[in-house]
């Protein structure tokens, strides 16, 4: 794809696309069109919003990887706007920050024989930061305006992109032992009553805090959901069953234990199982439904895993 002086084609080709991996995609394409080389990496902070470290979207740069603290540094010594340059006897470095509203989003890093063109650095970074203007429009259209967790549009999208393996979202490793990725549905108890006995403001409020509490419960790599009306879903890794039950048992307990605005106190219930890659979408959430419905059942304000569900069962039939 080639353009004109200004690049208004690779421009339009960003600003047309409506799914975050497209758009990496059509920016691996412009920049290998614009710079003609393919020793250059991107990496770039997925989070937008918060402070994470950036991650390479090139996944087959010729470039070294690096891990994401040193990709980390590298952001750090970054100025918004402004092109660093390292010469060394066999090469030269270019760092081009990626930029959103002065805060920056990410760094393109190029390896040449020679010095690129200020042209080219000029139009590079021009490219980058439309990229980032479009990667905000589509992370802002993925969020619930009330909780501000990522909405139900973007629920499906996500866990199928955790099953099959693809985009970035791949289990991260830690001292060898790999995360497990776990889906948990979670409902608000009597939350009808909220609303009854308050008024629907009051019960937006209840919402927003509980939302609130869920996000500040989980790290920046895992995914929160407003699933609908008082049902939020999480997509989180932990290294055992054992481990993301007691993560949404220090959930369930925060929100038992939290003084809410007009209502005082109010409990959650929780059913969760593990993501597996054989998995559809519908029977993932019919699975964490039914484990939802036994911690309803059971009296509420419970967590209730689908892996218990299934060998108690297995041990009344053996019995």
């Amino acid at each position: 794809m080639q353009a004109n002086s200004c690049g208004h084609e690779w421009v339009v080709e960003l600003t047309c696309q409506e799914d975050e991996s497209h758009l990496d995609s059509a920016l691996i394409d412009v920049l290998g069109d614009l710079l003609s080389v393919d020793n250059f990496a991107i990496y770039i902070n997925k989070h937008v919003t918060l402070q994470a470290p950036p991650i390479l979207i090139n996944k087959h740069s010729n470039l070294t990887y690096l891990e994401p603290n040193q990709a980390q540094l590298i952001l750090n010594k970054a100025t918004p706007s402004k092109t660093r340059v390292i010469h060394t006897t066999d090469d030269v470095t270019t760092y081009i920050p990626v930029n959103h509203s002065d805060t920056i989003l990410g760094v393109l890093i190029i390896k040449t024989k020679q010095l690129i063109t200020d042209r080219i650095s000029a139009l590079a970074m021009y490219i980058l930061n439309v990229y980032a203007n479009q990667l905000w429009i589509l992370h802002k259209s993925r969020l619930d305006p009330l909780t501000g967790l990522l909405n139900r549009q973007t629920f499906d999208k996500k866990v199928m992109e955790i099953v099959t393996g693809n985009g970035f979202l791949l289990p991260r490793e830690q001292a060898d032992t790999k995360r497990c990725w776990y889906l948990a549905i979670v409902d608000i108890d009597l939350f009808k009553n909220v609303n009854d006995t308050f008024g629907h403001v009051v019960g937006d409020g209840v919402i927003a805090q509980v939302a609130k509490l869920i996000k500040n419960n989980f790290r920046i790599e895992d995914y929160a959901f407003r699933y609908g009306g008082e049902e939020f879903a999480i997509v989180f890794q932990s290294q055992t069953n054992t481990d993301a039950l007691n993560a949404l048992t220090r959930l369930r307990q925060r929100v038992a234990s939290h003084d809410f605005e007009h209502i005082q106190q109010l409990t959650i219930s929780i059913g969760f199982l593990e993501l597996q890659s054989a998995d559809t979408v519908s029977s993932i959430v019919n699975q964490a439904d039914i484990a939802l419905y036994h911690s309803k059942k059971t009296g509420r304000n419970k967590v209730t895993s689908c892996h218990e569900l299934t060998l108690s069962k297995e041990v009344r039939i053996s019995q």
